[in-house]
């Protein structure tokens, strides 16, 4: 049995007419609108595909606290995130780790603007001679690797000496610095250097472990640190940018690392799968919660995606370009020095005098 609506045929198309107006009036133009990215101010409404500023200024250094685009570095490098979308910047210029709040406010957590040195203390009684790389751990503890040091930052701002490196070692050559960090679940530290990789407890560095050791050419030609990325999975495995330009890994536990990606001594910048492509110089790694890595490519100037599978694709940045270009992806970068991620598709890198967003969809 057929039954028949209790309301005119008429009136109801009047309605549908009126809702569909209303709808649009409430919309505007076109219908429902994504939110995206400002890109301005260090805050954001929503995740949009492109490259936006985070804080700083990519072509103007400076030294002091403010909002976004107003607050100014010196060669930021590292940068780390912790569980509530706090950044943290080795700023080496300026001596200091800076803290960037969600909104994209800059204020300086640890150590004194322009002032170095290695005292430990807690915030701007602290010092650093050379903050160049950052890794944080489950309980926000930041890791930061400092001229021959590595250094511990705990959540309050306090700052202890885990280990220094022997003179012996390092002395003047500062290619054999330690410039590279991360951390796993078991509170190891993993440190490379411009001639090896070492894994190390952080309760006991004496306990160190070599996983690769040789020389890496510097290809600044000067006597400067050689940033070589390296990060830990929720396994336990570490990658590293290895001292043959490729990317090698190590199990948990394991001693040596061995080939992952790329063909040792080639560099360039393709694409591809197993030992096809190239990179030319990997001065930091990051790990998402899918277990793929990215990898900021510096000489380059682009951001490589390399997946479980080992395929690599370059979905940010425009090889050669050195100018920071935001809005939609690939865009391009100023000089690239550090890369991070939230685990779920946005990345935060530093780029030139800036700390840039990048989110991938």
């Amino acid at each position: 049995m057929k039954i028949e609506s209790a309301v005119p045929a008429r009136v109801r198309v009047h309605l549908l007419c009126a809702g569909v107006a209303a709808l649009l009036c409430a919309c505007g133009p076109g219908g429902p609108k994504r939110h995206t990215d400002e890109g301005n101010d260090g805050g954001s409404t929503g995740p949009s595909a492109g490259i936006t500023l985070v804080a700083g200024d990519a072509n103007n250094a400076g030294r002091f606290d403010a909002k976004g685009g107003s607050a100014r570095f010196s060669t930021p490098r590292g940068i780390a995130i912790d569980a509530n979308g706090n950044l943290y910047v080795a700023d080496e210029g300026n001596f200091a780790i800076r803290k960037i709040a969600p909104d994209g406010t800059v204020s300086t957590f640890a150590g004194r603007l322009g002032a170095s040195g290695t005292a430990n203390g807690k915030g701007n009684n602290a010092r650093f001679s050379q903050p160049t790389a950052l890794a944080i751990d489950g309980g926000n503890n930041l890791f930061v690797t400092d001229g021959v040091a590595v250094r511990k930052i705990t959540p309050d701002g306090t700052v202890t000496t885990v280990t220094t490196f022997s003179s012996s070692v390092s002395g003047t050559d500062n290619t054999q610095r330690p410039a590279g960090i991360a951390v796993d679940a078991s509170s190891n530290l993993f440190v490379t250097t411009g001639f090896d990789t070492r894994r190390f407890p952080i309760d006991n560095p004496g306990r160190s472990v070599q996983l690769e050791a040789g020389a890496v050419e510097n290809v600044s030609g000067a006597n400067d640190v050689v940033p070589r990325g390296v990060a830990v999975d929720a396994e336990g495995t570490a990658y590293v940018a290895d001292l043959n330009k490729t990317i090698s890994r190590a199990g948990s536990g394991v001693n040596r690392v061995t080939g992952f990606v790329g063909t040792a001594g080639r560099t360039g910048k393709a694409d591809g799968s197993g030992a096809v492509p190239s990179f030319q110089q990997v001065v930091a790694l990051t790990v998402d919660n899918n277990g793929d890595l990215y990898a900021a490519d510096a000489i380059n100037n682009t951001i490589r995606k390399i997946t479980k599978d080992a395929v690599v694709t370059t979905p940010a940045g425009t090889a050669g370009a050195t100018a920071l270009r935001t809005g939609k992806l690939p865009g391009s970068f100023a000089t690239l020095h550090g890369i991070t991620t939230d685990g779920n598709g946005t990345l935060y890198a530093t780029s030139g005098h800036a700390v840039v967003k990048i989110v991938l969809l």
